[in-house]
């Protein structure tokens, strides 16, 4: 028996994997559950407003904070050198 992990998304009662799943079609599987979304989210906020960004991981946010304070440096710098 194969083990396989996959990311999925639950919309309208359907989980649907983020990747295609190399199984014959009517593969009866064992599923085991276990949520990634992170407990801050799991909280009243606008997520709940917009369902699909409930995907989105503290990974994610680390990642575009990330980006984001690499671009503001880099637009300090540039700020810098126009001012000499």
């Amino acid at each position: 028996m194969e083990t396989i992990t996959v990311q999925a998304v639950y919309e309208k009662g359907v989980l649907k994997p983020r990747k295609k799943l190399n199984l014959p079609e009517h593969s009866v599987v064992d599923l085991e559950v276990k949520t990634s979304q992170p407990k801050r989210l799991a909280k009243k906020s606008l997520f709940g407003a917009f369902p699909e960004l409930a995907i989105i991981t503290d990974d994610d946010v680390r990642q575009v904070k990330k980006q984001w304070n690499k671009s503001l440096q880099r637009q300090s710098r540039l700020l810098k050198r126009t001012r000499k």
